[in-house]
């Protein structure tokens, strides 16, 4: 008899569990939207930061190229430079082989 009594309470706990379980608690739908909110929210930012990402990735390209084209633009004008200066010195020791010695 005392054994019935146990399985009958056991049986009337694992009952009442699982009707709990199944009836949500009244709080439980504005939780829920609120998570899925949430959720929405946090993909909402990461695709924004995706994007931010991208852009700045995309300038950082930019202005890579733009670096490049500047230093191939002062290699460039340092030869004209030095074209410019050897012309010089060769003028000017032309110039000198002209002078009658005194």
């Amino acid at each position: 008899m005392i054994v019935l009594t146990i399985l009958a309470t056991l049986a009337f706990v694992f009952i009442l569990e699982i009707l709990l379980v199944m009836v949500p608690a009244p709080g439980y739908q504005a939780r829920a939207k609120r998570s899925e909110a949430l959720l929405a929210a946090q993909e909402q930012r990461g695709k924004e930061y995706a994007d931010y990402l991208r852009g700045v990735e995309e300038n950082h390209k930019r202005y890579q190229a733009i670096l490049t084209k500047q230093e191939e633009d002062i290699a460039r004008f340092g030869k004209i430079l030095d074209t410019w200066e050897r012309q010089q010195r060769e003028y000017q020791a032309y110039l000198d082989s002209l002078k009658k010695p005194k």
